[in-house]
C-alpha cells in the first residue's frame, strides 16, 4: 500500500493510499477524507506526484468541516464522494450505510461501520480489494463492531490525547473556573479516541499479516507522537508504526 497524508488534526484532514488488487489491475487509488481545501489537496498532491485525475473514490467520515472542507469543489469536478447521506444528499449510488458493503471501483469495495462521534452517522471504513485489506478510523471515540475475524494489512487509526494528559488540565480548568475550557476538555473526551482506546481497538484485531499502523489526528496539546507511537509499538509488535503530522508526512 501507498500511504500519503496530507493533513491530520483538527485543522483538516485528508489522506492517499493505494491498495494492491487482483494481478494485473493498477493500484485502488482512494483520498480518505475531504477536510482540507481543494487547493491543498491539488498542491500536496502534485509535490509528492499523486495524480489526483486517478483517484477511483473519495470515502468521507462526517460532515464537520475538518474532514468535508473540500467535498463540495471534489463534486463540481466529477468526483464520487462516498459519505453518509447527509453529505451525499441521499444520492443511492454513493450514499454509505453501516454496515452495507458498497462497490467504489473495480475489485475494490468499503464496508461501513458506525462509529461514536458528536456528528449524525460518522462513520469508520473496511476496505478491501483482492490483496489488501484496510481498516480506517478516523474522530471517533469508540466503535462497537467485532472486526477480529477480518485480517487486515493495514490499519488507519485515530489515537488524540492521552487521558492522564487530559485529565490534569481539565482539573486545573476546575480550579480556575475556567467554563471554556472545561467544554473543551470535555468535548475532546466525549468525542475522540484516547492512545489507550487505541490500543484496545488494536489489540483486539487481527494483526498476524498487518504491515503497518497510522496513528491519525493527534491533539497538539494533549499528544505526544513519539511516546504514542512507542506504546503502539510495543502493544502491537508492529514496528511499521507511524505518526501522521499535522501539515503532512508522516513520522
Amino acid at each position: 500500500m501507498k500511504f500519503v497524508n496530507f493533513g491530520s488534526s483538527s485543522s483538516g484532514n485528508c489522506y492517499y493510499i493505494e491498495l494492491q488488487r487482483a494481478d494485473g489491475m493498477p493500484p485502488a487509488k482512494i483520498l480518505l477524507e475531504a477536510g482540507i481545501s481543494y487547493k491543498e489537496v491539488v498542491q500536496k498532491a502534485s509535490a509528492q506526484g499523486v495524480d489526483l485525475s486517478e483517484i477511483d473514490a473519495i470515502l468521507v467520515t462526517h460532515e464537520h468541516q475538518d474532514h468535508a472542507r473540500a467535498v463540495k469543489d471534489f463534486k463540481k469536478r466529477g468526483f464520487k464522494i462516498y459519505a453518509n447521506e447527509r453529505i451525499t444528499e441521499g444520492d443511492p449510488t454513493v450514499t454509505l450505510r453501516a454496515g452495507q458493503a458498497k462497490v467504489i471501483a473495480v475489485d475494490t469495495t468499503v464496508t461501513p461501520i458506525s462509529v461514536e462521534h458528536d456528528a449524525p452517522q460518522s462513520l469508520g471504513f473496511i476496505i478491501r480489494t483482492a490483496q489488501e485489506t484496510a481498516f480506517f478510523f478516523n474522530d471517533c471515540k469508540y466503535f462497537s463492531a467485532d472486526l477480529s475475524s477480518i485480517p487486515v494489512d493495514y490499519v488507519m487509526i485515530e489515537a488524540n490525547y492521552d487521558g492522564q494528559t487530559v485529565h490534569f488540565a481539565y482539573e486545573q480548568a476546575k480550579k480556575e473556573n475556567n467554563r471554556s475550557e472545561m467544554n473543551r476538555y470535555q468535548r475532546i473526551v466525549n468525542a475522540h479516541m484516547s492512545i489507550a482506546h487505541c490500543i484496545k481497538h488494536l489489540e483486539k484485531m487481527d494483526l498476524i499479516k498487518c504491515k503497518a499502523i497510522f496513528l491519525m489526528h493527534l491533539s497538539d496539546r494533549n499528544s505526544n507522537a513519539e511516546r504514542f507511537k512507542y506504546r503502539v509499538q510495543q502493544a502491537t509488535g508492529i514496528q511499521n508504526t507511524f505518526v501522521c503530522r499535522k501539515n503532512g508526512g508522516i513520522l
